[in-house]
């Protein structure tokens, strides 16, 4: 166990630090989609496309802007688990480096997976960074319990 303490104990406050600033950029991914939903939908409507009651429940919206409210609620499926098991390590005090390299890649992914989405939406490239994502959280899900069990 002491070859493997330095993972939750070397430099505690910047781990902490870094998790914050990785889930705050996970956070501003979703602002980031929002806004591009809403530029979307705004050009639809200035272009004829679509009207303001389109909006009204959210039917019948033109492809070109349904992709973004997509990419929008896909920020609230598997990111509500990242931000569980982070809101845990955190509470509990059990993030390691480890939660922090994890926390990071899932981030990164994430970004991928967005920007594919609204980018060029290659559905196979999107599938990949989406399974990919998942098992970086289903590792992360692992690390939390286990840091858990070890160290809270």
């Amino acid at each position: 166990m002491e070859a493997i303490e330095p993972l939750w104990t070397f430099a505690a406050d910047w781990k902490v630090r870094l998790v914050v600033l990785i889930t705050i950029a996970n956070m501003v991914l979703a602002v980031r989609l929002y806004t591009a939903m809403a530029k979307a939908r705004v050009r639809v409507v200035k272009a004829g496309k679509a009207t303001t009651e389109t909006y009204r429940a959210t039917q019948n919206e033109p492809e070109e802007a349904a992709v973004f409210n997509r990419a929008v609620m896909n920020q609230f499926e598997s990111p509500t688990i990242f931000y569980a098991l982070i809101a845990i390590s955190l509470a509990l005090g059990v993030s390691s480096w480890l939660t922090v390299i994890l926390a990071a890649l899932y981030v990164a992914i994430r970004w991928r997976h967005g920007y594919e989405m609204i980018g060029e939406h290659v559905v196979l490239r999107r599938r990949k960074l989406f399974v990919r994502s998942v098992q970086v959280l289903m590792a992360l899900m692992v690390e939390v319990a286990l840091s858990a069990l070890l160290w809270a």
